[in-house]
């Protein structure tokens, strides 16, 4: 758990306790992708929004096979009680692991979303008083998912069915066979296609 955490690297052993038990970071999250939120006390009224939030949006994230856990600075006596506020003030039963890292070696209000092999692909940074928008951790998830099972990136702004790039690296020859529908090509390395249709397997 000493090194640090940066895109590229696996995610570091992580075993706590939490509110449904001892939560094992590595096997809860096998198998799918996993979107790790830090909140580095209990009882402030940002996190209390954000984790009703993403209860919120379980179903969503579930739909991208992708597993939610938070991270909390604090012991399981002192989370308790703010769960149970969380609960009442924002009307959800907060199902997914809140696990008490008491030690706070991973909780420093960063977010990660790691891949099928627990490799973390992206990190944000938020200061304490700004609520994080998790519609656009969705929207960050759709586009990691579908530039890793196919040769294309994202532009700015893209959502679910816009137009996508083919990855510059692909040749003209590759790119005929790999995107029949067609591409546009605005500069040899822009060239735009219709973007994959996007599978519930990824």
């Amino acid at each position: 758990m000493a090194r640090q955490v940066q895109v590229g690297s696996k995610l570091p052993d992580l075993v706590c306790e939490s509110q449904v038990g001892v939560v094992r970071a590595q096997d809860y999250l096998s198998g799918s992708w996993g979107v790790i939120c830090s909140f580095p006390q209990a009882r402030h009224p940002v996190w209390l929004s954000e984790l009703g939030a993403l209860q919120k949006l379980h179903d969503q994230f579930d739909a991208r096979n992708a597993r939610v856990l938070a991270l909390n600075v604090s012991s399981l006596k002192e989370q308790t009680p703010f769960l149970a506020d969380v609960n009442e003030t924002q009307e959800v039963k907060v199902g997914f692991p809140v696990l008490a890292d008491e030690d706070g070696e991973l909780s420093r209000r960063l977010g990660l979303v790691l891949d099928l092999d627990l490799t973390v692909r992206m990190m944000t940074y938020y200061p304490m008083g700004v609520g994080r928008n998790f519609y656009e951790v969705l929207r960050a998830l759709d586009a990691l998912q579908l530039s890793t099972f196919e040769q294309v990136v994202t532009p700015v702004n893209w959502k679910v069915s816009d137009d996508v790039f083919v990855e510059p690296d692909v040749t003209a020859v590759a790119a005929k066979k790999l995107f029949p529908q067609g591409t546009h090509e605005i500069k040899p390395y822009a060239r735009l296609t219709a973007s994959p249709a996007m599978g519930n397997d990824k």
